[in-house]
């Protein structure tokens, strides 16, 4: 996710850079065996180049954000990309964070892995990284959230929900997962809370669940 701004206009199509800022955020997580942690991750933006914007978070890694007709597209890169010009400006519609027109309704698709684990003992545990379809809708333009003791009003709503499964093979059955994720935006701020759940019907993979909130000076 990024923070950007979105113009006035709710049915803008423009991308606005903030080069040379550095956007905070509070990462909670709680695994399987119900227990939580928390985090700060950070986001640091270079300058805008031509329609793209490079974003360097805390843990080193590059995400460029771009716009097109369709949408705000995100795609995470290598050092191999990074110097490929042609890779980069290729749209993949299934990157899309925010599809247009920002309008009650504008529903699309993306793709997306799980990270739900498989814990079988103490000692094996292994990342499930299922592929899987996630459908996303814009539920809300006008919701109003309190973040950090800041009211923030006319925030947009994406709701998404995904389903996937898999067979680990004698004695476990085939386990299902079912991911569902809230996701909302503000004009002027960008990405100001995240939440997403997955939950399994096996006690081997069990429940996660992650929020991401943004943190106002």
């Amino acid at each position: 996710m990024i923070f950007f701004v979105i113009s006035c206009e709710r049915n803008s199509e423009n991308l606005i850079g903030n080069s040379g800022e550095t956007v905070f955020y509070e990462i909670t997580f709680r695994d399987k065996e119900n227990q939580e942690s928390t985090y700060r991750q950070s986001y640091h933006f270079l300058p805008m180049y031509e329609n793209f914007l490079p974003v360097v978070k805390n843990n080193g890694e590059i995400i460029v954000y771009s716009q097109n007709q369709n949408g705000i597209l995100k795609k995470s890169l290598n050092k191999e990309q990074i110097l490929d010009y042609n890779d980069l400006i290729k749209d993949d519609e299934s990157n899309l964070i925010l599809a247009f027109p920002i309008s009650e309704g504008t529903e699309w698709i993306t793709e997306d892995i799980t990270s739900i684990k498989l814990k079988l003992g103490f000692d094996r545990i292994y990342n499930t990284n299922l592929p899987f379809e996630l459908k996303n809708k814009i539920v809300k333009t006008n919701e109003t959230l309190l973040i950090n003791g800041k009211r923030v009003r006319n925030c947009i709503k994406i709701s998404s929900y995904g389903q996937t499964s898999f067979l680990p093979g004698p004695p476990l059955k085939k386990i299902n997962i079912e991911i569902t994720s809230h996701t909302w935006f503000a004009k002027d701020l960008g990405l100001i809370k995240y939440e997403r759940e997955e939950k399994s019907d096996s006690a081997t993979t069990g429940n996660i669940f992650y929020t991401k909130t943004m943190l106002f000076n």
